[in-house]
């Protein structure tokens, strides 16, 4: 009995004691690993309140949980802003009938017509009346896939909208109602006013289904215009929830950051449009009104905006000078925003995350979320492969978790997100964070932005195998930034503060200068070699005496600075030259640095820091036959490892091959970026079983200077990866481009590098190319109808801008739609060069009308770009042909001799029109691996072209 008795009282312990050790801490978004929850728990005021977080993306829905209410019992969001115009409702005078003692409103046209205005709670002033047509079919193309609103089966339900201007209890005003049930009737609903002024919603009931929007509305009387606002891209209202929401899903243990912060949302991505892109001039709207507001209000606004493109010309963007300019005219105006996610290649910041004024930030898998959200086995943080890391620019400023579950709209099927999309969020919930608890403690005391992001940068956590380009300053720590700004406020560095713009050698900037120090091919340097950093103050003050002195300290024993101090004297700028020590930099790899200027005085205050990286290229020439491998490399999961090579003059293709190592466990994947840190080729994962051999061609991606192949280890990996790794170039290819005709389809290939090879060649005509400029004199749509017909398997269209061109957008959408209006295809250029494609599914029709719309988003409004577009038309039956040298098709290629090649091109059984031309490939298949190497394409002349 005792013995019995002794079992069950164990068997209680050992259930009851993980309950009493269980973590309360929430894991779906993780504040405990960045100190966030610590500091709150310590300082419960500190949450936020006072503060305004201001989210610039795809709409904030303010009707879901976790963005209802502050942590204090206020409305969570005050104030919501269309700028996109997808909710604009245009109005007219409203004619006034009276049928059947029923006040009967209609339009001029007589297309709308709603009843029943007599019986409203408010009546205008005037007796007259706007009306307006808020249409479903307006959701047509909209990311959300929903176009049947109220559930009614149709499409194209129409809900009036009627204006006026009334008054009550002295005050006068305008008010809106809609027809919310389509009913035509306008008796059944409730006044709404402006968002802002009362914060009045309504929703468009669904009796299947929870409403999928809370729709809220601004009135623009002068322009005779409603907007509805709505969220149809789920993006902003998570981002909203990552800041600042409170009781996410209705749950009292699980808040965004700043739980006690208010939120403004404003949309500047049309959810219409791939992504929800932003249109010409609605990010600069924003950004304005953002301006207005928090010069208005008394509580600090902080903006996240987690939307971008890649950066063609860092920190040169017509967008970045516009910030640049913004925040040096308003110095308490926070802006975060998300460094990209086109990681984790080197110089991979993007668009305006560029700007040295905003605050960017990298993405992390923090452990908690990782394990509880995903299922991975990490044991620490993580970067997430994705986080776009610097290069010619010092970003990201830091990194914070970029994956989590938030709030998102009713109509959403997920409410888990990760990118840098997620990271900035955070970052701005830790700056109302900050300053909720700076405006309680110093309330006498103003933090300029740039103060700010310093002492968050200054007091982060470094992450081990991991450098400055990855993180920044690191991994964001609330306490520690706290202690921080408490230390600088002390010291009275606020009066003293001041910012400092920074230039130096990058040679692969248009005007060979940067934000930092970058050098992508560091072979050509020698130890005599010297570079300089300019350092110049930020907003001087010519009416004012300046002088400081700086002490110069290196972080990195390869980075040496010939002074050991520097000084600047009122405007004049400064000067500091560094040396490389080539001794500590013989390792091929990346080399990153920095030397960090500490005032003279006791206090030895961080004034700035001069960031620096060298590449050292691994090099392939004919001394290890244009080849290299790496064996038992390993990787833990998550990590990666970064390999430099420059590709050798003459090469045509670049063959990866990435293996596990004697069956050990292996999980990972390879990523390639080009000399601009485009990410041109992603690899399949790799696992214990089998092996990944990929082949680039010189004309798909390969390109004179230095390549980073990146391998990662795979997040969900289980353990240590162990692989092997092996680059390989060749050197065969065209003398020229190929331009071939059918009666004689000779030219001559070569082999550049120093080794015999021999290939199988072979041909296919594939369809017909035609290459047309898309101009754009003063306007931001370029429209170009096609027809795709009967036998082809698809068109798709390449579309190139410059690099100067790209720098003036925000973003670039390209769509293809029917002739009915429907978007088919939704794509967009994140570089200066993309594509888009769309296939034959048309099957019984002879021919199909369609339409290209290119749509770049100028910042201020509609410019002058050129766009460079090829169409190219696959046919569904390709004609293969033989290539030959002699009566050989498996032909040896000798070093550096031409040899000729026949190409036996047939004649079209395809259409094409006049201003097209036939286009094909000619294949080279390795004989000795039995795998297709290379292909090059051909354009088949036609009769009256000169070959």
């Amino acid at each position: 009995n005792f013995m019995k008795n002794k079992l069950i009282l164990f068997i209680s312990l050992f259930i009851a004691l993980p309950l009493s050790g269980q973590d309360n801490s929430q894991t779906f978004l993780s504040l405990k690993t960045t100190g966030v929850e610590d500091f709150i728990k310590a300082n419960p005021t500190y949450d936020g309140r006072g503060t305004i977080v201001i989210v610039l993306d795809t709409g904030v829905d303010p009707g879901v949980d976790g963005l209802l209410k502050t942590a204090t019992g206020e409305n969570k969001v005050i104030d919501l802003l269309d700028c996109t115009g997808q909710g604009d409702v245009k109005l007219s005078d409203a004619e006034l009938t009276n049928e059947n003692d029923e006040t009967v409103a209609r339009d001029s046209e007589n297309k709308i017509v709603v009843k029943g205005l007599d019986k409203l709670e408010f009546k205008p002033d005037d007796n007259k009346y706007l009306i307006g047509n808020f249409d479903e079919d307006r959701f047509r193309n909209s990311n959300a896939g929903i176009k049947d609103l109220n559930g009614n089966g149709k499409n194209d339900d129409n809900y009036v909208v009627i204006v006026f201007k009334t008054s009550l209890a002295g005050e006068t005003f305008w008010v809106a109602y809609i027809d919310a049930n389509a009913d035509g009737k306008i008796s059944d609903e409730k006044p709404l006013r402006s968002f802002k002024e009362k914060q009045d919603t309504f929703q468009i009931l669904n009796p299947n289904k929870i409403p999928y929007f809370t729709f809220a509305l601004n009135i623009f009387p002068d322009e005779k215009l409603v907007n509805v606002f709505f969220d149809d891209g789920a993006h902003g209202t998570h981002c909203a929830g990552i800041s600042a929401g409170y009781k996410i899903g209705n749950t009292d243990n699980f808040n965004g950051v700043a739980p006690g912060a208010k939120v403004i949302g404003l949309k500047i991505g049309d959810n219409t449009n791939s992504g929800g892109a932003t249109i010409t001039g609605s990010m600069k709207k924003a950004y304005l009104y953002a301006d207005k507001i928090s010069k208005e209000r008394k509580e600090p606004c902080i903006i996240n905006m987690s939307f971008g493109i890649g950066s063609a010309i860092e920190g040169d963007a017509d967008m970045e000078k516009f910030l640049d300019d913004l925040l040096k005219k308003n110095p308490y105006l926070y802006v975060c925003v998300s460094n990209g996610n086109n990681g984790p290649g080197i110089s991979t910041a993007g668009l305006p995350a560029s700007s040295k004024y905003v605050f960017s930030s990298g993405a992390v898998l923090a452990q908690d979320v990782g394990r509880d959200d995903y299922g991975t086995s990490i044991k620490e943080n993580i970067i997430l492969h994705f986080s776009s890391r610097g290069g010619e620019v010092a970003k990201p400023d830091i990194v914070t978790p970029g994956a989590a579950t938030s709030s998102v709209t009713d109509w959403s099927g997920g409410d888990k997100m990760w990118g840098t999309s997620m990271a900035s969020p955070y970052s701005a919930g830790v700056m109302a964070l900050l300053l909720s608890a700076a405006t309680q403690k110093f309330a006498d005391v103003k933090i300029p932005s740039q103060l700010l992001f310093k002492a968050v940068r200054n007091s982060a956590d470094k992450m081990e195998g991991y450098n400055a380009l990855d993180y920044g300053g690191g991994f964001v720590n609330v306490p520690n930034a706290f202690n921080m700004i408490e230390k600088y406020v002390k010291e009275k560095q606020v009066e003293k503060f001041q910012d400092y713009n920074v230039s130096s050698f990058a040679p692969n900037m248009p005007k060979n200068k940067a934000q930092c120090l970058y050098i992508r091919n560091g072979s050509i340097i020698t130890e005599n070699d010297k570079f300089q950093f300019v350092v110049s103050r930020v907003n001087p003050d010519a009416k004012e005496k300046f002088y400081r002195i700086y002490n110069l300290v290196s972080d990195n024993d390869w980075l040496m600075p010939l002074q050991k101090k520097t000084y600047i004297r009122n405007n004049a700028p400064a000067s500091v030259n560094v040396v490389f020590d080539k001794t500590k930099m013989k390792e091929p790899g990346l080399y990153t640095g920095k030397i960090i200027a500490y005032r003279d005085d006791k206090n030895k205050f961080q004034e700035f820091e001069l960031q620096a990286t060298v590449v050292i290229p691994y090099e392939f020439t004919s001394a290890n036959n244009y080849k290299m491998s790496w064996n038992n490399e390993t990787l833990m999961p998550g990590r990666h490892k970064r390999y430099f090579i420059n590709i050798p003059v003459g090469a045509s293709v670049l063959t990866i091959k990435l293996a596990n190592e004697n069956g050990k466990y292996v999980n990972v994947l390879y990523r390639l970026f080009n000399t601009d840190g485009v990410n041109v080729f992603t690899s399949p994962s790799v696992n214990s079983n089998g092996e990944e051999s990929f082949s680039i061609n010189n004309h798909q991606a390969l390109e004179p200077g230095v390549y980073e192949l990146v391998v990662h280890g795979h997040f969900l990996a289980t353990n240590l990866s162990t692989y092997n790794l092996n680059v390989e170039f060749g050197g065969v290819k065209p003398v020229q481009d190929l331009m071939l005709n059918s009666s004689d389809g000779k030219t001559e290939f070569i082999n550049y590098f120093n080794q015999v090879k021999q290939y199988e060649l072979s041909g296919e005509l594939l369809g017909y190319q035609k290459s047309f400029t898309a101009e754009f004199n003063k306007a931001d749509k370029y429209f170009y109808p096609f027809v795709i017909r009967k036998g082809e398997r698809s068109k798709s269209f390449s579309v190139e801008v410059s690099k100067e061109d790209f720098n003036k957008v925000t973003d670039f959408s390209v769509l293809i739609f029917d002739e009915k209006g429907n978007a088919l295809v939704k794509s967009g250029l994140d570089y200066p060069l993309g594509d888009i494609e769309i296939t034959n599914t048309f099957e019984n029709a002879d021919s199909t009308n369609l339409k290209l719309v290119i749509n770049p988003a100028f910042v201020t409004e509609p410019g002058d770009m050129k766009a460079y577009v090829t169409e190219s038309t696959t046919v569904k039956t390709a004609q293969p042909f033989p290539v030959k040298s002699g009566p050989f098709n498996k032909i040896e290629f000798y070093p550096t001799i031409q040899k000729q090649i026949d190409c036996f091109v047939p004649k079209p059984n395809f259409d094409f029109p006049k201003d097209s031309k036939p286009y094909g490939t000619i294949y080279l298949k390795s004989t000795k691996s039995d795998k297709q190497e290379m292909e090059f394409p051909f354009l088949l002349l036609t009769e009256g072209d000169n070959k």
